[in-house]
C-alpha cells in the first residue's frame, strides 16, 4: 500500500510540478492555469464556493465542471481521505507546563507507543525541546530515555522540569548525533523539522532501530531542493521554496483548537509582501513574513509589519504605506484565493507524498512499516504517524 500510495502521489505532483512550484501572488492568472484552462472556471467560483473550497479544495474542486481540473482534485482526494483522521484525544493526562493541544498529541503518541513499542529496552527523542514527550514516554514505557536537543536554554529547562529521576537530556545537533545508538532502541520525533526527519530515518537503518515519527516543516533543509529518500521515487525533486506548502492546512486552529480567519491573515500577509516590496525590498515567495513567528500573524498586519520591518533593518512602515498596501491586497486578494485553490490542494499531497517516501526507505532497508494519521487537524495538521518496526 505504501509503494503504490507513494507512486499515486508522486505521478500527481510530477505532472502538476509548475503548479507547486509557483506561488500565486497577484491579479494575473498562472501559466499553469491558463495552459490547463483552469483560469476562466477558477475565476468563475463565486464567494460561498470559494469559502466552501478553501476549507476543502480538493473535495470541492473535484466537482467541478472542468474535466481535467476535476480529475486532478479527484486523485488528490482519494489519497487525502486515505490519510484523514478526526481522532480526538480524551484529555485524561494532565501534564504541566503543556499547553492542551500539545498534551493532546502526548497522549496519543504515549499510547501508540504503548501499542506498538512495549519491549524496547530504550527510546531515544530527537528535538525533544524541553522534555514534554520525553517524560511522558518515560512515565508509560519504564525504560531508559534520553532526549536530544540542539537548543541549550530547550535542554536546561527539560532537565528542570524532569528533576532527579527523569531522562537523560543531552545538548547535541540531533540530525548528526547517532554515537549515543546502540541498535535496537525506539527513535521518536515529535515534528522534527525538515532534515531531522530524513536523519532519524537513515539513523534507524543504520543502528536497526525502530521508528515513531510525526513529521513537520518540510522546507527546513540543506541546499535548494529536497531529493527524496527512497528507491522507489528515485530521482524526484522538490524546490526548497515549495516544500513550505507541505505544511499548509485547509483549516488552522488556535491554542483553544478554534478555528482562525485564514482569510484576513492571508490578506494581511498579502498587504505586508505589498509594503516591503514598495521599499524595494525583493521577495522569495513566502518570504515576506520572515523575522515574524506565525503566531503573531494573527494580531492584524500593524504588528507583523512592525516585526517585519525591524528583522529587515527598515524604518516602520507609515500608516499611509500600510493603507496603500493594504488597498492593493483587497483588490488583488480574491483572484489569488481562486487561484491558490489547486496548489493548496496539492499540498497535502505533497506532504504524504515525504512521509510515505520515508516509510518507503525504511520499508526498503527491511523495516516493517505502517503509516497512519493520529490527530484530528484541531490537535494538529501535521498528523501522519509513521512507525516502523526493524527486523
Amino acid at each position: 500500500m505504501i509503494h503504490d500510495d507513494l507512486g499515486e502521489a508522486l505521478a500527481l505532483l510530477s505532472e502538476h510540478a509548475d503548479v507547486v512550484a509557483s506561488r500565486p501572488s497577484d491579479a494575473s492568472a498562472p501559466t499553469w492555469a491558463v495552459r490547463r484552462g483552469w483560469d476562466e472556471s477558477l475565476l468563475a467560483l463565486d464567494d460561498d464556493a470559494l469559502a466552501l473550497a478553501e476549507t476543502d479544495p480538493a473535495g470541492v474542486l473535484a466537482r467541478h465542471a472542468h474535466p481535467s481540473l476535476s480529475d486532478a482534485m479527484g486523485r488528490a482526494q482519494r489519497l487525502i481521505t486515505r490519510y484523514a483522521s478526526q481522532r480526538m484525544a480524551s484529555g485524561a493526562r494532565d501534564e504541566p507546563h503543556v499547553k492542551a493541544r500539545k498534551r493532546a498529541q502526548l497522549e496519543i503518541l504515549v499510547e501508540a507507543a504503548r501499542e506498538r513499542f512495549d519491549d524496547v529496552p530504550r527510546f531515544v527523542d530527537y528535538g525533544a525541546g524541553h522534555g514534554h514527550l520525553t517524560r511522558a514516554l518515560l512515565h508509560a514505557l519504564e525504560v531508559e530515555a534520553i532526549g536530544i536537543d540542539w537548543t541549550a536554554e530547550s535542554v536546561t529547562r527539560a532537565r528542570e522540569l524532569a528533576g532527579d529521576r527523569g531522562p537523560t537530556f543531552v545538548h547535541a545537533d540531533a540530525s548528526t548525533e547517532s554515537r549515543l545508538l546502540r541498535g535496537g532502541e525506539l527513535l521518536v520525533g515529535l515534528h522534527p523539522c525538515g532534515a531531522l526527519g530524513d536523519a532519524i530515518v537513515e539513523h534507524a537503518i543504520t543502528h536497526r532501530a525502530h521508528v515513531m515519527m510525526v513529521s513537520c516543516c518540510f522546507q527546513k533543509v540543506p541546499g535548494d531542493t529536497r531529493v527524496f529518500l527512497s528507491k522507489a521515487a528515485k530521482g524526484f525533486a522538490v524546490p526548497q521554496h515549495a516544500l513550505g506548502l507541505a505544511n499548509l492546512a485547509p483549516e488552522s486552529f488556535d491554542g483553544s483548537g478554534d478555528a482562525v480567519d485564514k482569510r484576513r491573515r492571508r490578506r494581511d500577509r498579502m498587504a505586508l509582501r505589498f509594503a516591503l516590496e514598495a521599499r524595494g525590498v525583493v521577495l522569495e515567495p513566502g518570504a515576506e513574513a520572515r523575522g515574524v513567528n506565525k503566531d503573531r500573524v494573527r494580531h492584524g498586519l500593524d504588528d507583523i509589519a512592525t516585526l517585519a520591518f525591524a528583522a529587515r533593518r527598515l524604518s516602520p512602515a507609515s500608516p499611509e504605506e500600510l493603507a496603500d498596501a493594504t488597498a492593493k491586497a483587497d483588490r488583488v486578494h480574491a483572484s489569488v484565493a481562486r487561484f491558490s485553490l489547486p496548489r493548496s490542494a496539492l499540498g497535502r499531497v505533497l506532504e504524504i507524498a515525504i512521509v510515505l517516501d520515508r516509510a518507503q526507505r525504511l520499508e526498503e532497508a527491511g523495516h516493517q512499516v505502517e503509516v497512519t494519521p493520529l490527530f484530528s487537524p484541531r490537535i494538529s495538521p501535521r498528523n501522519l504517524g509513521l512507525f516502523a518496526r526493524a527486523r
